[in-house]
């Protein structure tokens, strides 16, 4: 290496002149070696850079401009660009040639390395706009190279969008507190980062007393965690196109695909084909896919043939969060009324909202025939009424030619988690008609505090439960011969109990969190998912506009005015 003015220079093997901006002390014979068959390579190649990553080492990237803490430049380039400056000058002299030096087509490449040498070097020249634009685009060449390598499995940190958290608590915000609490307390997990919400609602504060765990409520994004998981399906509430600069690894769960199946949650044909269609682009753009019973990830895989069977994981959620000890000896006010005109007499409870999946208004001729049958008592359900998509019509239909004085219909809205574990706890039964589930966890809640249910015997209750002698579906003779068993058969009651104790027993959420992150740590392992440029920022952003004015989105607009009352308050 010899001197040039304030300068150093080295040749290439075949010759090239290659004059050292910055700390030369950083050009090792290794790397010097590596600079010389790289500028003889192409003659088109102008600079090289000795740049920092803590993804990659020893990877050459070509970029738009120099940038790092040492740059070669090419002194054959002078002819065609003009005289390189003097190191002695400001460095944007420098810039404003390689500048030049692109408008003649010439290129600069990236030498890559994760050495601390390099990593502590101050730089003399930053990224260039366009580099740090499409260090975030997956469809770019600075993505792939830095992002498609597997990442080490050693203690991960996980960003989990809680978006979803909204002011009610019910299965779908379940998974995601006992989820959090459980992941938190693996010794393999580092840090938990909670983004989407400014601050969590009431039944999920605790979250924070957790060490590991902070919510990000900073305007700038959190720094990019190994993995960021979508604990719910991503559709309106959620932005997948900021998902690269979150995570690493993106890994998102199925919940079910009920509004993929089901048309009429939907605002029109053309809504309704939008979500399918995002779904199925979600599926393929992200690096992992858990789902919450095989069923989902069976019917998944079947929805979108080209989904990597490797990427997909059935993960059961857990059912140790409700026990016996959860019921209270009276509910919250919001069934103080119902309680008070039940006077102490049994009944039959329905949970869950009246979307028409939920076959509340099944559920009411099934307890009719149970009343014909012999047996004395009420119904009750509870749910919030949904607007539209809804089975209002069709009860209220029911109900109207209701004469059987052996029971009366009791209807509640949203029942807080006090009330709920009330409701189940002093049950006689619980009826569970519904035809569409990812997972079911109301016949094992109920079971959890003494109380048997009903339902039919399919997809993922089937799968969870393993149970005989249920329902083979949705008929009324069925569902009211096994009501009525259970009304009237202490032992058959308490066999039912039994059995889905079973399950409940299997299943934890420590369990779920353990197979989460060991799925975390097999994503980590694999290449970025190669199709993660299928979901661009314009059609997914096409796609959710069709979803917001479908009928699923209008129907839950109170909900998402009672979160942002939340947010404000």
């Amino acid at each position: 290496m010899s001197q040039q003015g304030a300068t150093e220079s080295f040749k290439s093997p075949r010759g090239r002149v290659l004059v050292v901006f910055g700390d030369p002390a950083l050009l090792t014979m290794d790397r010097m070696a590596e600079f010389g068959r790289r500028i003889d390579s192409d003659p088109r190649i102008v600079t090289l850079s000795l740049h920092p990553n803590d993804q990659v080492t020893e990877t050459w990237l070509r970029a738009t401009a120099p940038a790092g803490p040492l740059i070669a430049v090419a002194r054959d380039a002078e002819d065609l660009v003009g005289p390189l400056p003097q190191l002695a000058r400001d460095v944007e002299d420098l810039l404003l040639w390689t500048a030049k030096a692109s408008e003649r087509g010439l290129w600069h490449d990236w030498w890559l390395t994760s050495h601390r040498d390099v990593a502590k070097a101050k730089p003399i020249a930053g990224a260039a706009a366009m580099d740090e634009i499409e260090a975030d685009d997956p469809s770019s060449s600075h993505y792939s190279t830095t992002h498609t390598q597997p990442l080490k499995a050693r203690n991960i940190s996980v960003t989990i969008d809680v978006t979803w958290l909204g002011p009610y608590e019910t299965g779908a915000q379940v998974l995601t507190t006992a989820a959090v609490r459980a992941m938190a307390d693996d010794e393999r997990i580092d840090v938990i980062t909670l983004v989407g919400l400014p601050e969590l609602p009431a039944y999920a504060e605790h979250l924070v007393t957790h060490p590991k765990v902070a919510v990000h409520t900073a305007e700038r994004p959190p720094e990019q965690a190994d993995v960021v998981w979508y604990p719910n399906q991503i559709d309106g509430r959620s932005n997948i196109s900021e998902a690269r600069g979150l995570g690493r690894r993106i890994v998102t769960t199925y919940l079910d695909l009920i509004a993929y199946d089901i048309p009429r949650y939907h605002g029109s044909p053309e809504a309704w084909a939008a979500y399918r269609g995002l779904q199925r682009k979600i599926a393929l753009s992200v690096d992992g896919v858990a789902t919450i019973s095989a069923d989902v990830a069976a019917r998944l895989r079947t929805e979108v043939p080209r989904l990597d069977p490797e990427r997909v994981q059935p993960i059961p959620l857990g059912l140790d969060h409700i026990a016996a000890t959860s019921a209270p000896e009276q509910p919250d006010a919001d069934l103080a009324e119902i309680v008070e005109k039940l006077g102490g007499k049994r009944f039959v409870a329905v949970l869950g909202n009246d979307f028409q999946h939920k076959n509340r208004d099944f559920a009411i001729a099934v307890w009719q025939q149970v009343l014909a049958s012999g047996q004395s008592c009420d119904l009750v359900l509870a749910g919030l009424h949904v607007k539209s998509s809804s089975s209002k019509e069709q009860e209220e239909r029911l109900l109207s030619k209701h004469v059987d004085l052996r029971g009366t219909v009791r209807t509640a809205g949203h029942l807080s988690s006090a009330s709920r574990a009330w409701l189940l706890a002093n049950a006689s039964a619980v009826l569970y008609p519904s035809s569409a589930e990812g997972f079911g966890f109301v016949p094992y809640e109920a079971a959890a505090l003494g109380t048997p249910s009903t339902f039919a015997d399919f997809g993922p209750l089937k799968e969870i439960a393993h149970l005989s002698g249920l329902p083979s579906g949705w008929v009324i003779d069925e569902f009211a011969a096994d009501l009525t068993t259970i009304l009237a058969d202490p032992k058959a009651a308490e066999q039912r109990v039994a059995d889905l104790h079973r399950a409940i027993t299997a299943l934890t959420w420590d369990g779920f969190a353990s197979a989460l992150i060991d799925f975390f740590q097999h994503v980590i392992g694999l290449p970025t998912v190669a199709t993660s440029t299928v979901s661009s920022t314009a059609s997914t952003e096409a796609a959710l506009a069709a979803i917001l004015s479908s009928r699923t989105w209008r129907a839950t607009e109170k909900l998402r005015q009672a979160k942002r009352k939340l947010r404000r308050s």
